[in-house]
């Protein structure tokens, strides 16, 4: 669209701007916002930057702080999206006064409905060279009728949970069988997911 000279994506998390001792995280954090100049930078699961524990996070508070500045500095050429679960998002944006200002679109996506968590987890057990007949795909409704879709829910990351946990399952069903087939080896039961 020509709003940034470069339009690359720079991707990180709080590991990626946070250093192990107070002073190099400022240089680590500028680091990155000057490797996404031009660009975007994205910041997943921001809020792990001002998650308080006794006596707070010196070291994250420092990258906010830093990130303020970069972004005021970087300001005509530099578009930060951060991302995280709604609640801590609202409290990452308080810990700064700067930062308000700077985030003033907010967009929240609704959570997925069973038919896209169903298609969701066929296509990842379908990826990964598994096959979740209709009565595997049953169970997951089933399961899904079950969880709490509060604020920690993990949409599609509850999906490959539960696949990942089916593929363990799978594999101890499987641990007595002494030459499985290949159908046997890639279709999942629905006594493999709990």
């Amino acid at each position: 669209l020509g709003l940034l000279s470069g339009g690359h994506l720079v991707e990180v998390d709080r590991s990626e701007l946070v250093a192990g001792y107070l002073g190099q995280t400022a240089t680590k954090t500028a680091e990155v916002v000057a490797s996404a100049a031009g660009g975007v930078l994205f910041i997943d699961e921001a809020y792990s930057l001002t998650a308080s524990g006794p006596g707070g996070d010196q070291y994250g508070q420092e990258s906010v702080d830093t990130l303020v500045k970069e972004m005021e500095d970087h300001r005509n050429d530099l578009v930060v999206v951060v991302a995280g679960y709604p609640r801590p998002m609202g409290e990452f944006i308080g810990a700064n006064p700067g930062l308000a200002s700077r985030f003033r679109t907010n967009i929240t996506f609704d959570d997925y409905t069973d038919d896209e968590l169903v298609e969701i987890f066929r296509r990842m057990a379908d990826k990964a060279d598994y096959t979740a007949p209709p009565a595997v795909l049953a169970r997951f409704r089933e399961l899904l009728a079950t969880v709490d879709r509060d604020d920690a829910f993990g949409n599609g990351r509850y999906a490959r949970n539960v696949l990942e946990e089916a593929i363990g399952r799978h594999a101890w069903r499987l641990r007595d069988v002494e030459k499985p087939t290949a159908e046997q080896l890639r279709d999942l039961d629905p006594e493999d997911l709990s």
